[in-house]
């Protein structure tokens, strides 16, 4: 009965400190207290073993266990403490440590990028360098203009992003070979702007000479000159025809505008000659016409009450004249009275003379018809 009551109380106290260990466990804590857990384990193996064959000495080793688990708990909890202090702090020391290492890489990345960004800057000006030189070296402003916007085109892409410094020497070279292409451009688009200007005023300059020459002979009434010179309106984008051309084909216009007013103003003189010497023989003459067309010539016609008629027609380098109607050869001396006087007082004179007769006493209904009596002089 003894030992049976030993048995069941120590049994008891081990189911206890079986219990405790479990639930030191279930915390958690037995990791910190790892050497006294195992070797309350081992002691609590060996209580259980001795229940049954001695059960004085499991006592012995219950109370032995009891001893070791006192306390147990506590210091798990402080050795947890302790260990999550120091866990803390070694975190703290590592976060430390990685904030220093990040802190020196982002200095070391700062300066590398301050460094990388002070290269790129350098060689984006180094490249807007390159435009501003390009520009100097144009001629005159047509040319910098003309080349503006390509300029300012290369000058945005140089600028909207950051240089790679990798490909840095082949960036310059392609924009070397660029900028090439567009000076010569605005070289060549310049010298096409100064030849088309020069082609624009030598035609300004020649329309105003025609102009000038136009007015002239519009106020002068001489319709000729002025077909002459619109004739040449049409030429003057010609580049072969220079200004020196211009005013001497002007001059030869000029020349035959003058020729023909001094053959009108002798024409004139001999219409007004014959008009008076034609009423001064007894003729009644009509208003003098002006044919028209080129070749225009004056025409008088005069008749006398017998029905005899004469007519002239009076051109620039000559006259031809008609008197028909006459009996035989009885107009004769009606140009003799006429023509004779116009050499005396007028000092026409009449050379080149074609005279030609149809005679009218011949003229009849079995007549056969001859030429027309007609009369041809040159003055």
């Amino acid at each position: 009965m003894y030992l049976d009551r030993i048995r069941d109380t120590t049994a008891r106290y081990a189911e206890r400190n079986l219990e405790r260990l479990d639930a030191l466990a279930e915390q958690g804590l037995d990791v910190f207290v790892a050497k006294d857990y195992g070797d309350c384990r081992r002691a609590l193996a060996r209580v259980e073993q001795l229940l049954s064959r001695d059960p004085e000495q499991a006592r012995d080793e219950n109370i032995r266990l009891s001893g070791m688990m006192r306390g147990l708990n506590g210091r798990a909890r402080e050795n947890r403490r302790a260990a999550q202090a120091a866990e803390r702090e070694a975190a703290a020391a590592a976060a430390e440590v990685e904030r220093e290492t990040a802190r020196e890489r982002l200095a070391g990345e700062r300066d590398a990028r301050t460094e990388r960004n002070a290269q790129e800057l350098a060689a984006q000006s180094n490249l807007l360098d390159m435009l501003r030189k390009a520009r100097a070296s144009l001629p005159g402003a047509i040319e910098r203009d003309l080349c503006q916007q390509d300029l300012m085109a290369l000058r945005r892409e140089i600028e909207s992003a950051p240089i790679d410094l990798a490909v840095y020497e082949r960036r310059r070279s392609e924009l070397a070979s660029r900028l090439d292409a567009v000076m010569a451009g605005a070289r060549e688009k310049a010298e096409t702007l100064k030849h088309a200007k020069q082609r624009e005023d030598d035609r300004r300059e020649k329309e105003a000479l025609l102009e000038d020459a136009m007015a002239v002979y519009a106020q002068l009434g001489d319709d000729l000159a002025q077909a002459a010179i619109s004739g040449l309106g049409p030429n003057l984008t010609d580049e072969g025809l220079t200004l020196q051309d211009l005013d001497e084909r002007l001059s030869a216009i000029r020349q035959a505008a003058d020729e023909r007013a001094l053959q009108e103003a002798a024409r004139r003189h001999v219409v007004s000659g014959l008009l008076r010497e034609l009423r001064n023989a007894g003729f009644v003459v009509t208003d003098p016409k002006l044919e028209a067309g080129e070749a225009a010539a004056v025409v008088i016609k005069a008749q006398r009450p017998s029905g005899a008629q004469a007519a002239f027609r009076v051109n620039l380098d000559g006259m031809t004249y008609k008197f028909d109607h006459y009996q035989g050869q009885a107009c004769l001396d009606d140009a003799d009275k006429v023509l004779p006087r116009l050499q005396d007082i007028y000092g026409i004179e009449l050379e080149e003379e074609k005279v030609s007769w149809r005679n009218p006493d011949m003229i009849g209904k079995s007549a056969k018809k001859l030429p027309d009596g007609s009369e041809e002089r040159r003055k």
